[in-house]
This record gives C-alpha cells, sequence and structure tokens, in this order.
C-alpha cells in the first residue's frame, strides 16, 4: 500500500508534464484563439462593434438553475463614439453583466420564455448610461437558457 502511495503522486506529476510539456517546449500546439478571432463577421459595417458572449445566472429556489447567455453588437455610426466604445469595453461589460443578472433576479422566472424586448431596454440603459450619452445602439443576436 505504501508504494501506491508514491506511485500516485509521481503519475499525477507524470500525466500532468505530458498534457502541458508541449505547451512550456513552446512549440507542438496551434496557439489559443485570439478574443477577435472568435467573433462572427455578422456584416461588414464598419460601424458595427462585436461583443462576446454575455451570461448571466439563472436562480430558482435560491439554487442556481441555468445561465441566460445572449450574443450581441453595438452599431456605432459615429466614429469618435465607437473609439470611446472600445476603450470603456470593460465598463460596458461590467454594466451589462450587472443589468443581466438584475433581469434574472428580479423579472424572469425559471422556466418562462426569456423577454428579448426588455432585455434590449435594459441592455440599452446600461450602454447609454456607461457611455454619458446615446448613439450606441445594442443588437441582440440571440438569447439562450442553458439549464443545469
Amino acid at each position: 500500500m505504501t508504494g501506491l502511495r508514491r506511485l500516485l503522486p509521481l503519475t499525477a506529476f507524470a500525466a500532468a508534464l505530458c498534457l502541458t510539456g508541449p505547451a512550456l517546449a513552446g512549440g507542438g500546439g496551434s496557439p489559443a484563439p485570439s478574443e477577435d478571432s472568435r467573433h462572427r463577421t455578422l456584416t461588414s459595417s464598419e460601424s458595427y462593434v462585436p461583443i462576446s458572449a454575455l451570461t448571466a445566472t439563472v436562480q430558482a429556489n435560491h439554487r442556481a438553475q441555468g445561465l441566460l447567455q445572449i450574443e450581441a453588437g453595438l452599431e456605432v455610426p459615429d466614429a469618435r463614439l465607437r473609439r470611446r466604445v472600445e476603450q470603456y469595453m470593460p465598463r460596458l461589460r461590467n454594466a451589462w453583466v450587472t443589468a443581466l443578472s438584475v433581469y434574472t433576479g428580479v423579472n424572469y422566472r425559471f422556466g418562462d420564455v426569456p423577454d428579448a424586448d426588455r432585455i434590449a431596454q435594459v441592455l440599452q440603459e446600461a450602454t447609454d448610461i456607461t457611455l454619458g450619452q446615446e448613439g450606441a445602439e445594442i443588437l441582440i443576436g440571440m438569447i439562450i437558457i442553458h439549464p443545469n
């Protein structure tokens, strides 16, 4: 039994080394996809700013029951405002996730169909407040509830 106890940590170390070896050596695997390469091109418009997926936990009976996932983008015709959107993206993401969390906690009941109009409204309000002005229109591409 003591021989087995000594062998298990060595086996785990060897397995971890085999899995990370090529990455540590600098060769082998392909590079990780960048943030921009994960976005599908929905339009050739220069005024469209893609947003990576937004998520919020859906709760019922004091437990997580699922995950609300939204794919969206922003239509920003003004080039100056588009640059501001890119600079404010971390703040915008925080505002959107907060707004979605409030929506799932207050306005959404697990099992119902999500209200796309209400979601668009809360995301647009969060966008306008965070940027301090109007002009960046939220466009929702998909709303999904992933049950646990």
